[in-house]
């Protein structure tokens, strides 16, 4: 899955359990850690949604400082329009209002200090659908 010559940088592949995984890059001038997300869906329980997120957080804490981080995946949430999430989460989405699952990427995305790059440009609308977080360097 990964191109030729992106795999003599790969330093490092570390799944964590099945809906998460790491792949720590070395670029031209730094780090670049990649984690891959499949979060529950809203179905599942809390103690299960909890679960992930805590894991999550483990794979985030472990990341060096100074690395840039890119969160990929599917997060299973909906965020809407509603302006308590502009802080973190842009104005172009698909939906109007946000799903139960907002909670916890809210949480996380508060923690951590990263923004929903999905939804800060305007793409085409068929790439919409895909969550992407970055780390706001500073």
């Amino acid at each position: 899955m990964v191109q030729n010559e992106i795999k003599r940088n790969i330093l490092s592949f570390e799944p964590q359990n099945e809906r998460l995984c790491k792949l720590w890059i070395k670029g031209k001038s730094n780090y670049l850690s990649i984690i891959s997300v499949h979060a529950p869906t809203e179905e599942k329980t809390d103690e299960g949604k909890e679960k992930f997120y805590e894991d999550l957080q483990i794979v985030h804490n472990k990341i060096p400082k100074h690395d840039i981080v890119t969160i990929l995946g599917d997060l299973n949430a909906e965020i809407g329009k509603e302006d308590v999430y502009k802080n973190f989460a842009g104005k172009h989405t698909l939906h109007e209002i946000s799903n139960r699952n907002r909670e916890w990427v809210c949480k996380y995305a508060i923690a951590n200090n990263v923004k929903i790059i999905s939804t800060y440009y305007q793409p085409k609308r068929i790439h919409k659908g895909t969550t992407s977080w970055i780390k706001q360097t500073m």
